[in-house]
């Protein structure tokens, strides 16, 4: 076989194979959902996760504040870290799927509502008694909290005194946001 042959025949298979690769590239970001996001995320806090540079905002629920602390029987109780180990619990195992919800905030930050395993991590984070369900957003959780009420778990323990994180951060934090 003569060498410019072979040279030809490997350009070809070259642009054959790199044309074949665009292809398939601009087909799967074609089929990328900008209003989903997901992967293995940090837990940032009780209700936020961060998948790369991007914050996700529990949609429609409300964990206690950094700076919050709850009473259990009259002696201090850090909700906020119990409720941000159950969430890293959650997370924790596998990949989180979130569709995200509406506008960015202010500092760019996204809701939604995030999937991991089959479960609503939202949704159990309020039946665990550590989150609220945030009706300025939804009410969609409202049956979940009103289940975690029932059972006397989390926030909802007996002996157990805490503040709305939404009214501690609207005093707490400038301009109120999470």
């Amino acid at each position: 076989m003569h060498p410019d042959t072979s040279r030809a025949q490997c350009f070809r298979k070259f642009c054959t194979l790199a044309f074949s690769m665009l292809v398939v590239a601009s087909s799967a970001m074609a089929q990328t959902d900008p209003d989903t996001i997901s992967g293995r995320p940090e837990v940032l806090d009780a209700d936020i996760l961060k998948f790369g540079q991007q914050r996700v905002i529990l949609w429609g629920i409300d964990a206690p504040e950094t700076r919050q602390v709850c009473q259990m029987n009259g002696t201090a109780w850090g909700c906020h870290d119990a409720a941000k180990r159950h969430l890293q619990l959650l997370a924790g195992r596998g990949e989180v799927v979130c569709h995200l919800k509406g506008a960015p905030d202010p500092f760019g930050r996204r809701f939604g509502v995030c999937v991991s395993g089959g479960q609503d991590l939202n949704a159990e984070m309020v039946k665990a008694g550590l989150a609220l369900a945030f009706e300025e957003e939804s009410s969609d959780y409202v049956p979940q909290m009103a289940e975690a009420i029932g059972a006397g778990i989390g926030l909802w323990q007996p002996g157990v005194i805490f503040e709305e994180p939404w009214v501690f951060r609207r005093r707490e934090t400038p301009g109120g946001y999470r």
